[in-house]
């Protein structure tokens, strides 16, 4: 089973699928990937051999944008300086409520529903 950025790529999934499973990595993007990197659209995490995985990863490690744990860090940062700023946003994020405009009086039950189990 190879892995890709700190995500392993299942065996048995269409590769353009798993390779999607990368966060950041979207299913056009993940076409584009594995086009560059010569493998076709019905190629599946078998056919990954080591040196065909290090040249994916090398292709993805190359776009411009973070992914993988950095992006995750990224984002986590973000909402932690909003919140420590004690923006409008930041007080949402923390009270655990819909951040952007939503209603919460009928809607809103699964933002709700996590910030309760999350205690």
């Amino acid at each position: 089973m190879p892995f890709i950025i700190g995500t392993s790529i299942p065996e048995d999934k269409v590769l353009v699928q798993s390779v999607s499973h990368i966060y950041g990595i979207g299913l056009s993007q993940s076409k584009i990937l594995c086009k560059k990197a010569g493998f076709g659209s019905d190629s599946r995490g078998s056919n990954v051999t080591f040196v065909k995985g290090k040249n994916l990863e090398n292709l993805a490690e190359d776009t411009p944008l973070p992914l993988g744990a950095d992006l995750r860090r990224f984002k986590n940062d973000k909402i932690r300086r909003l919140c420590a700023l004690s923006t409008y946003r930041g007080l949402r994020h923390k009270k655990g409520l819909p951040v952007r405009g939503q209603r919460t009086h009928t809607n809103a039950k699964k933002r709700l529903i996590l910030k309760f189990h999350a205690n």
